[in-house]
């Protein structure tokens, strides 16, 4: 949703100590931004306030929303020109939640702050990695900027950085978790955004939706634990929150299982839940779970 112009906000909030650079881009990125902003901000805690039926969320969203966007792609660029403390010394809430280092599944929704999460995981013996879907076609210079700091990062401090959608997915995710690696995965994926055929029905705030369930059907079959987590950034530092793994004998108990903690996170923080723009589109009506396929 960011200009160009914007990329000269971040590239200047990169350099700067975190806690003044996230404050440069608070307070530079509204004015930048104008009624462009403003309208995205109002649309975004119109959608809040009506999911959540809370309109002091809904507020929360209006004036937090665009802020916890920017400073999530700040994130990201602090993050490749590592610059200040690594991701991976970030604050850990919920270690003992976390599995011995091995084959994991670990589970959240597209969040600002979640970046940290691949380093804290490598410190901790685990090898993360991620499923990647193609950039959308049309994407904006800043976005293709964004986009390529994050990669960068992932590239230079994860063993396997990602694995790329398509065919031979499945097999190659099945062949990471065998030989002891780990899985990060944000499932809040609108069927039209990516074309990820295994999907399954569940429900978020009592609406109901579809959503990838491959990695956690391979964890089922794997007997894998499937950890939820989430991040944020507050005053410039980083933090990462495991949560109590979640259980199931089936996809559709795990993903409701899973369900409930993240919405218990989106409820806490509203603001940094990247998903409001496109509602329309991920609380769909779900229909017949999909068939596994790559």
């Amino acid at each position: 949703m960011f200009r160009d112009r914007d990329l000269l906000v971040r590239a200047l909030g990169t350099f700067l100590p975190a806690r003044f650079g996230h404050r440069f881009g608070d307070a530079l990125t509204p004015r930048l931004g104008g009624a462009r902003d403003r309208h995205v901000a109002a649309v975004a805690g119109a959608a809040a306030a009506g999911l959540l039926a809370d309109a002091a969320a809904g507020e929360q969203v209006e004036r937090r929303f665009v802020a916890a966007l920017a400073a999530d792609d700040l994130d990201a660029c602090r993050a490749w020109a590592n610059v200040g403390p690594p991701c991976g010394a970030a604050l850990v809430e919920g270690e003992r939640f976390l599995p011995p280092p091995g084959p994991a599944v670990f589970v959240s929704f597209h969040l600002s702050g979640g970046l940290a999460v691949f380093e804290v995981l490598r410190r901790r013996g685990f090898a993360p990695t991620f499923l990647r879907a193609p950039a959308p076609p049309g994407a904006t210079r800043y976005a293709r900027a964004i986009g390529a700091a994050r990669l960068r990062y992932l590239g230079r401090v994860l063993e396997r950085p990602w694995i790329l959608t398509g065919a031979g997915a499945r097999g190659a995710l099945e062949q990471h978790l065998a030989g002891g690696g780990s899985v990060v995965a944000l499932i809040d994926v609108p069927a039209q955004a990516v074309e990820l055929r295994d999907r399954a029905s569940g429900t978020l705030f009592g609406r109901p939706l579809s959503l990838p369930c491959g990695l956690l059907r391979l964890a089922l079959a794997q007997q894998l634990p499937v950890v939820p987590f989430d991040g944020r950034i507050e005053h410039g530092r980083r933090i990462v929150r495991f949560h109590p793994p979640a259980t199931g004998p089936d996809v559709a108990t795990l993903l409701a299982a899973v369900l409930r903690t993240l919405e218990g996170v989106v409820r806490e923080r509203p603001w940094d839940w990247h998903a409001w723009l496109e509602l329309d589109y991920l609380l769909s009506d779900p229909g017949s779970e999909h068939a596994a396929a790559d």
